[in-house]
């Protein structure tokens, strides 16, 4: 556990340096759950930048005869090209230990009011077996008062390659939000594999935007 303690600490110090970055938490029934997404242009008037997105499942069990299920870990790390306030281009590399490094493309539309937040992001990844992705957010944060709002999240994942299904999530969270940081409650639907193999993982989030 410690390893991965002192990981969330690097990400997270790393993170405090970029533009609009959110960063969660999720103590889970089934594991604990961080991620973070985070995008720095090279300079305030450039339209080319970098972007890093990391996601660390760690389960409580992982013994397979158990029921458990291997500890999870993604990285993703790309240059951008901003196109327009709403389409951005992205080439890098994504790892994660079951793939192993690939190179990735995607592209991202992102659409932004002070209540809504819509992100689109296709991405296909290069390799012995070629694999495409489909990613979504949809955040809705009506006021309440004016330092309070209501915190509300979908969020969805599905990845394929030739051979069929090989990943997929969705995310639901439900909380409130005072200066920048959200807390409720979350749940997560998990499938994997051909066989859409199903887990999920409920409990208690909270987000901060550095």
């Amino acid at each position: 556990m410690k390893k991965y303690t002192v990981l969330i600490y690097m990400l997270i110090y790393t993170s405090t340096k970029a533009q609009f970055t959110p960063v969660e938490m999720m103590i889970g029934d089934k594991y604990l759950h961080y991620q973070h997404s985070f995008h720095r242009k090279f300079n305030t008037t450039s339209k080319f930048g970098w972007t890093h997105i990391a996601t660390i499942m760690r389960q409580y069990l992982i013994k397979p005869e158990k029921g458990g299920r291997p500890n999870e870990i993604m990285n993703q790390v790309y240059l951008t090209t901003q196109l327009s306030n709403k389409f951005m281009l992205l080439g890098g590399l994504f790892f994660t230990p079951a793939t192993d490094m690939k190179i990735s493309f995607a592209g991202q539309y992102l659409y932004r009011t002070k209540k809504l937040l819509l992100i689109v992001n296709p991405r296909f990844d290069m390799g012995e077996k070629f694999t495409y992705e489909l990613f979504g957010l949809a955040e809705i944060r009506p006021a309440i008062t004016n330092d309070l709002h209501l915190y509300s999240r979908f969020q969805f994942m599905t990845n394929h390659s030739t051979n069929g299904h090989n990943r997929s999530y969705q995310q639901l969270r439900l909380g409130l939000e005072t200066k920048k940081v959200q807390l409720g409650l979350g749940t997560t639907l998990d499938q994997y594999g051909l066989a859409l193999t199903s887990t999920s993982n409920t409990g208690i989030f909270i987000r901060k935007i550095l």
